[in-house]
This record gives structure tokens, C-alpha cells and sequence, in this order.
């Protein structure tokens, strides 16, 4: 995504200081990883949302990509810089406030704990199939390819007895695996090339 970033995306995205928008917010804990500094959430006009803080390893065009890519996906809720203390010195760090998903990550489900270790295969097979229907329902209808589908970056809903998958929905559309595609190409050659990389 950060080579669909043009010179006017660098004016508009990340210009402003959203700090005071961390008073009403709550950390997530455990939220960190290479291009996330932290998450928080918080409850805007009656819907939950989250605010992505990034770390400084992702290059600013970047960030802005993955910024571009939530837009065009309707859930971005706005960006800015955030002021994060320390000890030491303070810094500004670019951050993304989007719409919070629904589900639960697959290792941390009641689904996972409750199946017997020798069912686990096909709970994860037919999860696997939805999360490969729902990139390439994504990518046909937005342009937009979700291509790191590892376990963290899923949520899902499983039915009431946690034996069927009901949907799933993708998230974290950092650096460095999302891309803008063509809405051309074929829907079926998207989730079965989704599907040998999961396999």
C-alpha cells in the first residue's frame, strides 16, 4: 500500500496533534508487536473503537498506507500524532483510529479449548475457508489484500456450541502485507491462492 501513497496523502494523513483523544481511552495490554507501540479503545458516539499507536520502524509512507487502506475499507476513524512520555523524553508517534471488530482470535477461543485435540484439524480447516472467502471477498469488492492471515491478525464468531465457524473478519492492515490489487481480478483465484499460503 505505501507505493499508492501520493504527496497530497502526505499532507492530509498524520497532520495533527490527537493526543488529547488518549484521556478517555484504556490500554490494551499485550498489544505490541513490530509496528504497533500500543492499542487503546474507547466508546465514541456509541460504538467501540480503537486507537493503533505505531512505532517508528514503519516508514511514514507506510503508515499512511495502512491509513488508506482502512479508508477504503470504511472503518477508518481518523489519524493523527499521539505525545507518548517516558523517563527519558517525550516523542510523537503517528497513530490510526479505526472502527473496533467483533470475534475472538482462534488459540484464545472457547471453540479451540473446548474441541478435543484430535477435532482441532477440521474446527481450523473450516476456519481457514472463511478466512480465505473473506480476503477475497475484500479484495474483490475494495482492492484491498489482506495478505498476512496469521491466527493474531483474525477475529472470529463461532455458533452458540462453538462447533461451526459463523464469520470471521480480518484485521491489522499494516506494513508489510497489504496491497492494493486490481477489482478485476477473479474472486475464486484470490481465495485459492489465499488458501496454498495458509496450508
Amino acid at each position: 500500500m505505501s507505493k499508492t501513497v501520493t504527496s497530497q496523502d502526505r499532507t492530509t494523513y498524520f497532520s495533527h496533534d490527537i493526543s488529547g483523544r488518549l484521556s478517555q481511552a484504556k490500554k490494551l495490554a499485550g498489544a505490541k508487536a513490530k509496528y504497533t507501540k500500543a492499542i487503546y479503545t474507547w466508546t465514541e458516539d456509541g460504538t467501540s473503537v480503537i486507537m493503533k499507536v505505531l512505532s517508528l520502524k514503519a516508514s511514514r509512507d507506510e503508515v499512511i498506507g495502512e491509513a488508506k487502506a482502512l479508508s477504503k475499507l470504511n472503518d477508518l476513524r481518523g489519524t493523527g500524532r499521539v505525545n507518548m512520555r517516558s523517563i527519558i523524553h517525550n516523542k510523537m508517534f503517528p497513530a490510526i483510529i479505526m472502527s473496533k471488530k467483533t470475534g475472538e482470535s482462534y488459540f484464545s477461543s472457547q471453540a479451540y479449548k473446548q474441541t478435543h485435540k484430535k477435532a482441532r484439524g477440521a474446527l481450523l480447516q473450516s476456519v481457514k475457508e472463511k478466512v480465505c472467502e473473506e480476503v477475497a471477498r475484500v479484495a474483490s469488492t475494495t482492492g484491498i489484500l489482506h495478505y498476512d492471515n496469521q491466527p493474531d491478525n483474525i477475529l472470529i464468531t463461532f455458533s452458540k456450541d462453538s462447533s461451526n465457524v459463523v464469520s470471521v473478519q480480518l484485521i491489522d492492515y499494516g506494513p508489510p502485507y497489504t496491497y492494493a490489487v486490481n477489482t478485476s481480478v477473479s474472486k475464486e483465484s484470490i481465495r485459492l491462492e489465499a488458501m496454498a499460503i495458509m496450508i
